[in-house]
């Protein structure tokens, strides 16, 4: 994680991971439902043909029917794992294509290995895939190679089935089964042409709604969202993460002084340098005012205290240096609260609550602690009641 501003091709990355997860969930969204549909259609379109073809092959298209879409089944149930979409939402939405393309393969046995020689049969059979065409297109429709990997192995053997019949009546279906695919994969992609253009504004809107308008750093919304995936991530390797309140010291009399503009000056240039200070592991958001949070990933829990005090050490460096203002040095100092998952919660909202306690009793008893950066244990700070840290 990092405080700074995304440049143009990590936000194309991470606007592409977003229409990516969106994708994918879309593509795998009710899928026990149309498990049980399917199957149930299969079942009857298998009845219907019972005497006019033999009953082995009958029964070995269901059995490989349901072979195939247990493939999808398995791809959804995958995807439930918490936040597995979010982690590689690429590698999902390649999952979740495959997974489509799948079920295309079990009803385009259909017409592969059932196609009656009868015409009345015949025309049962293209209606069948014709039907699951348009009924598949209209849930994949957002995406257009999902749409396409459904459709073609529907399409292709039913139109060669029907050009080879050497019946006038079906090749003419035939055509108009083409046409009628043709169409559907032009509205498919109409239709992706305007889910990516509500991704990309939803994207924006993200965006701007996760960086501080001041100063650039992640706001509010941006630190409650990815310090929950630090904390998931961290109980999947067994790392600590630490979060780190921060409040500026003398901060409110360069405002006094100077003014706000000055004030707002100040802090841009502290957020610039502390930008420079950030590694991929850290991220750093503005709560409001002159109040920080820092989220720190992947500490060794045998040794965590020496690698906050040196992350904590840049970030004193950064405030240590004197400030420009209007032709006048001015100085500001920080002290910052700390609190470790999962050493003082597991709770995104109960570290910050432990961080900020412990931030405050480091400024009424500054030099008192071992660290000039109090964490929660050593400040003293109690275990908050149950219905404070749940509220």
């Amino acid at each position: 994680m990092s405080g700074a501003p995304r440049p143009v091709t990590a936000a194309r990355g991470a606007y592409a991971d977003d229409v990516a997860a969106d994708l994918a969930r879309l593509l795998l969204r009710g899928v026990p439902v149309n498990f049980a549909v399917g199957i149930s259609a299969a079942a009857a379109c298998a009845w219907m043909l019972r005497g006019v073809e033999p009953a082995r092959l009958l029964i070995s298209w269901l059995a490989l029917y349901l072979g195939l879409y247990l493939l999808r089944v398995l791809a959804w149930l995958g995807s439930r794992a918490g936040g597995a979409i979010e982690r590689d939402p690429r590698r999902w939405l390649s999952l979740a294509r495959l997974s489509v393309l799948a079920v295309g393969l079990a009803w385009g046995l259909l017409p592969a290995l059932l196609f009656p020689s009868a015409p009345l049969q015949a025309l049962f059979v293209a209606l069948v895939a014709s039907a699951v065409c348009g009924a598949g297109m209209a849930a994949y429709a957002p995406d257009a190679a999902a749409a396409l990997l459904f459709v073609l192995p529907i399409v292709l053997p039913t139109s060669l089935h029907l050009f080879a019949s050497g019946q006038e009546l079906l090749q003419g279906c035939g055509v108009l089964g083409m046409l009628y695919t043709a169409f559907l994969l032009h509205a498919a992609r109409r239709t992706n042409v305007q889910f990516q253009h509500m991704a990309r504004h939803r994207a924006q809107v993200t965006e701007q709604l996760s960086r501080d308008h001041l100063t650039g750093l992640g706001s509010r919304v941006d630190l409650d969202a990815r310090l929950r995936q630090a904390l998931a991530r961290a109980e999947r390797r067994g790392t600590q993460v630490a979060v780190g309140y921060i409040d500026l010291d003398n901060f409110k009399p360069v405002n006094d002084r100077h003014g706000h503009a000055a004030g707002d000056a100040l802090l841009r240039e502290l957020a610039a340098r502390w930008r420079d200070e950030l590694r991929s592991s850290e991220l750093i958001a503005r709560l409001g005012g002159d109040e920080f949070v820092i989220v720190i990933e992947d500490l060794d829990p045998r040794e965590a205290q020496q690698q906050l005090g040196a992350v904590f050490e840049r970030l004193h460096r950064a405030v240590d240096m004197p400030f420009q203002l209007g032709g006048q040095s001015v100085r500001v100092g920080m002290t910052v609260g700390v609190a470790c998952y999962p050493i003082d919660g597991s709770e995104a909202d109960i570290l910050l609550r432990h961080a900020d306690a412990a931030m405050y009793h480091g400024k009424q008893y500054k030099g008192q602690h071992r660290a000039w950066w109090p964490a929660r244990a050593e400040a003293g700070v109690p275990p908050l009641p149950r219905a404070v840290a749940t509220s």
